[in-house]
Parts: C-alpha cells; structure tokens; sequence
C-alpha cells in the first residue's frame, strides 16, 4: 500500500516548491497543485505553509506525515506477516541492484533462488548508488546488492565478498611497462597519475564513490577525458589508450576483452571493492527478502 499523499508532501518540502517538486515526481504542476487542495479539503486543514518560500509543512502537514509513516510501517509488517504465514509460496521480492554487479554477479545466485521460490515475483531495480539508497529508504526496494561506501547512516548492510580494484595503465602512457602481463601491485607513486587524462563512471554510481575516495586518497586530480554509466566501455577504451581508468576484478575474469594495458593494485591495504547486501535500519525485512539473503550469503561461502 503506497500512498501518493506521503510521497508528494515530502517531495514539496524536500524541493520546496510545488513546482518543482512536479517535475521531480514527473507529474504536472497543476495535478500536484489539486491534489494537494483536495486532499487539504477532505481533511478539513492546511497541510502546506503557502506564506513562506521555500514551502513548509504546517504543524498539521507534520503530524499528517507521521501518521501516514506510522500507517505504511504498520501495513509492511502485516504484508511481511501474510507473506511469511504464506511459506514463500507467494510473493514479490524488489531487489536493488548497481549495474556492475547486475552483469557480473547477479547470475551466480539469482536463479537458484528462483528455482527455490519460484512462487515469489521478482522486481530488479537497476540505479546509481545514491539513487538505490533513496528507493529502499522510500520502501520501494526490499533490499539492495551494491558495492561501498554507502553515505545514508539509516541503512545496514552485510557483506558478501571483496575483489581487487585494478587502475588500468593502457598501452602508449609514460607510465606503461609492455612486459607486465599478469596483474601486480603498483610499482610507482600513485600521486604519478595526478592531472592524468582519466576515464571515469558518471557520479553517483557505486565504483564512482570508491573511485573518489581512492583518488582522494592520494590527492590526485584527474583530468576527466570521459565519464560513462558503463564499466566495460570503459575498460575497452582504456585499452585503446584513451585514458586511465579503474575497475573491479569482475570486470576482468568475467568478460572476454583482450587486456592490452598493465593492471595494477593500489593501496596498503590493498584497496579492495566491497560487495554488500544493504537494507533499511531497523526495517522489518519480507521473508522473501530474509531468503534472498540467505542464500546469497551461502553461495559467496562457496567461492
């Protein structure tokens, strides 16, 4: 049970115009607009404080808010309850999933669970990291397999399995050594690569995050050539000399590209991309979800 009211008061006060919030919920201006004033009208009050700018809630909009959390909290744990009386016979299982992750790894687990329950419906959601965080803290996903760091304090997670990041040197750099064929550690300065041209994920994506955080890291400012949603675009340019770029293992083991560049691993530690299963703190998780985990978490104790 999705209520519109809830979402539509949080997204006017979140962008702090009605207009605004229109184009963010990809309604029109005028829908949102009689939406709120009827809605407003049935309840007899004021929900929106039209006096100020940006809009604020009254202290009647508030107390709406928090009833109608209270009401789909209430729902979700007899939906979750209904479902688990239900044995995993029946049910629908939202799963978040990063795009990378989505090509490299979803295949090892995913069918066995279907086999396994084959009565649970089930729903990918494929998005950037920051927009993964925001669906399942909206409810809209159940649960999450993405890759650190997460930024939201009010999600959990449990790891899965690490892998090595590899910063991808092609062919034709200064830096480049033709006789290194196998992946090693780094053999020079990472702060060599400061002001190199760079081929990078779009923001907001999960390797983006952990990408920053390792150029951070060694303060190296990249000159940023190309950005693109797609991993293996990136490795396949890389090794045509377009710039430097940083990617998982999986990238590597899994897809049939020709490695023309040297890989190398960073860090002491070594830097390590960390994959995860998060969900909301304290959320009462569907038993399709709690399955999900399960055997997630049992197949990576195999590999």
């Amino acid at each position: 049970m999705k209520d519109l009211s809830l979402d539509y008061l949080q997204a006017i006060v979140e962008y702090g115009s009605i207009s605004q919030a229109a184009n963010a919920l990809f309604i029109s201006q005028p829908y949102l607009s009689k939406f709120i004033k009827n809605l407003e009208k049935g309840l007899g009050v004021e929900l929106i404080n039209r006096q100020v700018t940006p809009l604020t809630l009254t202290y009647a909009g508030e107390r709406y808010i928090s009833y109608m959390k209270d009401i789909e909290n209430t729902y979700m744990k007899m939906k979750h309850e209904i479902e688990a009386i239900s044995d995993l016979k029946k049910g629908r299982l939202t799963i978040g999933i990063n795009p990378i992750l989505a090509s490299h790894t979803l295949y090892k687990f995913l069918p066995h669970f279907m086999k396994k329950y084959p009565g649970i419906e089930i729903e990918l959601e494929e998005a950037s990291a920051a927009e993964m965080e925001s669906l399942v803290l909206q409810n809209t996903i159940d649960i999450c397999l993405n890759m650190l760091p997460i930024i939201n304090t009010e999600l959990v997670y449990e790891r899965l399995y690490e892998e090595n990041i590899y910063v991808v040197i092609p062919p034709g750099h200064a830096l480049y050594e033709k006789n290194h064929k196998q992946p090693m550690h780094v053999p020079f300065h990472p702060s060599c690569l400061n002001k190199e041209k760079f081929i990078l994920l779009k923001p907001g994506l999960g390797l983006r995050r952990l990408t920053d955080h390792i150029l951070e890291h060694y303060n190296i400012q990249p000159n940023i050539v190309l950005e693109t949603n797609n991993i293996e675009n990136a490795f396949r340019l890389a090794n045509k000399g377009v710039g430097i770029t940083i990617i998982p293992e999986c990238v590597v083991t899994r897809d049939q590209i020709k490695i023309e560049s040297n890989l190398y691993t960073l860090g002491n530690p070594t830097f390590k991309n960390q994959v995860v299963i998060s969900y909301k703190k304290e959320a009462t998780l569907p038993p399709a979800a709690i399955a999900f985990l399960q055997i997630t978490k049992e197949k990576y104790m195999q590999f």
